[in-house]
């Protein structure tokens, strides 16, 4: 598989332990008075720059050059960087709950989370349809020149919670995923499926 691919299908599998994380406190609020304010934080400060400037900008490179090889195999996938416009708009949705429940507190809690659902299930929505419908077509389409040529053109900027190096400002949601994998046992397992994650 094309290195790019492998790297996004990663993110995936990531960004997907983030927002079940995300819904555990979430859904775990009623239980606990509140949700654990600093994880919430850094999930949103995560969403609000690494999918954006590299996740999504990495796949824009590819439905280019779908778009540039096969316009009708683009349009069976629809508008990508429409798609990636919607997901910014619900996280920036989100953090201005979050903002105003840390700040003034005109947020209900039911509002908060209200917006922090529907976040979470507009991202799991979108990665289907990349899984489902642009990642086998981008295999379909694209040939081995245009892989290398993405994989060419990667950016170094690794990811700042499960890249090799961590970013500080991530450290509680880093030791949460830590503690999560340690307690976890196959009957009641919360994370994907897939493998385990490496932070």
């Amino acid at each position: 598989m094309p290195r790019i691919l492998e790297i996004l299908q990663k993110d995936h599998e990531q960004h997907d332990v983030l927002l079940s994380i995300l819904e555990k406190q979430v859904k775990d609020a009623h239980l606990t008075g509140e949700p654990d304010y600093e994880l919430v934080s850094e999930i949103v400060d995560y969403f609000l720059t690494y999918p954006t400037e590299f996740h999504h900008a990495r796949e824009n490179q590819i439905y280019a050059k779908i778009l540039a090889r096969n316009a009708t195999a683009a349009d069976e996938i629809g508008h990508l960087e429409e798609e990636h416009e919607a997901c910014e708009a619900y996280i920036k949705a989100f953090a201005g709950a979050l903002a105003s429940v840390l700040g003034t507190g005109i947020v209900t809690r039911k509002q908060f989370a209200d917006a922090a659902l529907e976040f979470i299930e507009s991202q799991r929505r979108h990665i289907r349809m990349e899984e489902s419908m642009f990642f086998p077509t981008a295999l379909r389409v694209l040939t081995a020149e245009d892989w290398d040529d993405l994989d060419d053109r990667l950016s170094d900027r690794a990811d700042p919670i499960f890249g090799g190096q961590h970013e500080a400002q991530f450290e509680a949601l880093r030791q949460e995923i830590v503690d999560m994998q340690k307690e976890r046992e196959p009957a009641n397992d919360s994370f994907p499926a897939r493998q385990e994650i490496s932070v």
